[in-house]
């Protein structure tokens, strides 16, 4: 035998028990990795029935309720007090929907909107009402069209809406359109009336009565705007009301003298 093939040999026998150490090694290394693979799963099962038997009532409990808003009708202590009680939980379990509609209930609040807030805080965000009109003796209509009766009679001066019941949003609508074909004129409507029989009367803020009747009161309100600063605006004060029912005019009665 020659040296070259000698060597050859001795070359041959290494590479053979290189790869047999290489198969062992990847055999020991598949059999440790199952153990461990076992021992991942067990520990996850672990922490799941841990995680399971806590009471999360008990994780992070909720200590304070802050409102936020701006408020000339609620008071901030007083929608405090009112939902703590139903603040019920921790952090994670607390529910939300059940402060937000222990408040909305509330006369005057408008809209509620509750958020957790790290790590033991509710962020309550309260809109309130704002009263635009009186609808009857005791009722309040919000910018909304919303109708509430608030919990303390309201000394504002604002503009009474009187009419048959379930009509306080068309009535609200007419308000609005009626005072904007009105703007030319500078008055403003006080009262607005609507009987049963369905005939509407405008009151304005300096005590003229205005009548339009049940039919064609836009028209007949369009035409008084039209001619009232040449027939009407010099002589207001003396004026008890007006009465636009006519087809081709329209009534005056004065006040005594």
């Amino acid at each position: 035998m020659s040296k070259r093939q000698a060597v050859r040999g001795v070359k041959k026998v290494e590479n053979v028990r290189m790869g047999k150490t290489l198969a062992v090694l990847q055999s020991l290394e598949h059999t440790l990795w199952k153990p461990k693979l076992l021992l991942l799963c067990l520990l996850v099962v672990s922490v799941s029935v841990i995680f399971t038997q806590i009471n999360l009532q008990q994780i992070l409990p909720i200590s304070s309720v802050k409102i936020e808003g701006e408020f000339n009708y609620l008071d901030k202590e007083q929608l405090k007090k009112r939902a703590m009680p139903v603040v019920d939980g921790g952090f994670f379990s607390v529910d939300l929907s059940a402060v937000r509609n222990v408040l909305i209930s509330l006369p005057w609040v408008e809209d509620v909107s509750v958020r957790r807030q790290w790590p033991d805080q509710l962020l309550v965000r309260v809109i309130e009402k704002k009263p635009v009109v009186y609808w009857g003796d005791n009722a309040v209509l919000s910018a909304k069209g919303v109708l509430f009766v608030p919990d303390k009679k309201l000394s504002e001066n604002l503009p009474y809406l009187q009419g048959p019941d379930g009509l306080h949003k068309t009535m609200f609508q007419e308000l609005a359109r009626m005072q904007a074909w009105l703007l030319e004129t500078g008055l403003h409507i006080q009262v607005m009336d609507l009987d049963e029989r369905r005939s509407w009367t405008l009151t304005m803020t300096d005590g003229i009565e205005l009548r339009l009747g049940r039919e064609k009161m836009h028209l007949r309100l369009q035409r008084f705007a039209s001619v009232y600063k040449n027939n009407f605006q010099s002589e207001m004060r003396k004026i008890k009301h007006i009465d636009m029912r006519y087809t081709n005019g329209f009534a005056v009665a004065w006040t005594e003298a």
